[in-house]
């Protein structure tokens, strides 16, 4: 059995320094120190034995963490493999992300259980949650000019679409837009016009006229295509 020191304060909070046999892990006497207000000074046979076959007698309150610690360790775990934290952060940008991984971890398991066939990676969860939230963000106003949602810089099916012709016989012709990318440079026709496009991503929500050739790439890579 391993080393118990215990120290029972006049507030009822039991102090507990416990030295296991033996950390596997690191190969080294391992020492728990534990503070409880809810267990009283006692020891009860754990399911482990000594090599004699003896029963390793623990702290109640050292058993009682192993039974109900095991969920808080497997979500360590699971969040340990999104490396988004850095040492460099500051402490309150820590915070925000722990909290804001284990609301999305939360998330993801009532996910799986209510939604039928949905998403089962929790790093896909994370990435289509993320790509939502900016999706709906406030568009920045850059030299006046209303940008679309940021959307339009995620997922790969941004292709070109030709829109629909209106009209039927001689009066049938195709719909055209202003490519917000020329508008937002500034760039007009030699008339003085607005340039307008038949063309537009049907990926995109906004629906934004798009010159093929000079604002289809810039659009869908910059966040300012205005310059």
């Amino acid at each position: 059995m391993g080393n118990l020191k215990f120290s029972l304060s006049t507030t009822g909070v039991l102090a507990v320094k416990f030295r296991a046999l033996q950390d596997k892990a690191n190969k080294q006497p391992k020492v728990v120190c534990l503070l409880s207000t809810d267990h009283e000074n006692k020891v009860a046979p754990s399911a482990k034995a000594d090599k004699d076959g003896n029963a390793v007698m623990k702290p109640t309150c050292v058993l009682d963490y192993n039974r109900c610690m095991g969920g808080v360790d497997l979500v360590d775990q699971q969040l340990d493999s999104l490396l988004v934290i850095r040492k460099s952060y500051k402490w309150y940008k820590k915070l925000f992300f722990r909290i804001f991984l284990q609301s999305l971890l939360s998330a993801h398991k009532l996910y799986k259980l209510t939604v039928t066939g949905g998403a089962h990676d929790f790093l896909k969860f994370v990435h289509d949650v993320v790509t939502q939230l900016l999706a709906f963000a406030p568009c920045r106003n850059v030299a006046g000019t209303s940008l679309d949602g940021i959307e339009r810089l995620t997922g790969c099916n941004h292709f070109p679409a030709k829109m629909e012709y209106e009209g039927t016989g001689s009066q049938r012709s195709s719909k055209k837009k202003i490519c917000c990318v020329c508008n937002a440079r500034g760039i007009r026709t030699g008339k003085g016009g607005s340039v307008e496009t038949t063309w537009v991503c049907e990926t995109c929500p906004s629906l934004s006229g798009l010159c093929v050739e000079k604002g289809f790439k810039d659009y869908h890579m910059k966040y300012d295509y205005s310059v």
